[in-house]
């Protein structure tokens, strides 16, 4: 069984929705802690950044603990028909859009990527489910395989992002655990938010499926 780990990141590219389509498992991993200035609370647009405004100023904390300000969905629509009112494909897709974000409940960060994922996930037509991770005590590499263990997974697709982590060491104990490594074949057609893909492309999977 192939699975891929993520932290919940916000409407994000389409490398990520490629590792979900590919695998027979996505699991969630929203005990990482947040990383303030990046992609589980902003996402690029149009080569500019849009950023969820939190609550407070957390720092160090699990994502799954985070909170968003109140008036999140009225500026998250602001900033998408400021960038794709004129786009390809505003008219037919812009407003399933904008109700995805409007249904969404809650105030944690991670509950409001989870349901953005889902609803992005039905659309692309994509099935494979999605998991919570479970509590890891491990670090790093080390995390990735406890909780590769704890799913049952017998390969594991991954980013080429974690060839800067997954060192030998790390990569023989993949080997001693008879996990499969997989890396992600993925080729950019943009690093925008999959915003940018439903709006612009008329197939967007043919963006996410597409490969080196």
């Amino acid at each position: 069984m192939r699975a891929a780990i993520h932290q919940p990141d916000l409407l994000p590219w389409s490398g990520f929705w490629y590792k979900m389509a590919n695998s027979d498992l996505f699991v969630l991993a929203v005990h990482d802690q947040l990383q303030k200035h990046w992609v589980q609370r902003r996402v690029m647009m149009r080569d500019t950044w849009v950023t969820l405004p939190l609550v407070g100023k957390p720092h160090l904390v699990p994502i799954n603990t985070v909170e968003v300000k109140e008036g999140w969905k009225d500026h998250l629509e602001a900033s998408i028909r400021g960038r794709y009112s004129t786009a390809r494909h505003w008219k037919d897709r812009g407003p399933r859009l904008l109700e995805l974000i409007h249904g969404v409940e809650g105030t944690l960060l991670v509950d409001i990527n989870i349901q953005l994922l889902h609803g992005i996930r039905d659309w692309l037509g994509i099935t494979t489910p999605l998991m919570i991770s479970p509590v890891p005590t491990e670090k790093g590499a080390e995390r990735v395989l406890e909780v590769l263990q704890a799913v049952g997974a017998t390969e594991y697709l991954s980013g080429t992002g974690a060839r800067d982590y997954l060192e030998e060491a790390a990569m023989a104990h993949f080997r001693e655990l008879n996990i499969g490594l997989v890396w992600s074949e993925h080729h950019k057609t943009t690093g925008d938010s999959i915003v940018t893909v439903l709006m612009d492309y008329d197939e967007p999977m043919d963006v996410v499926l597409a490969s080196e």
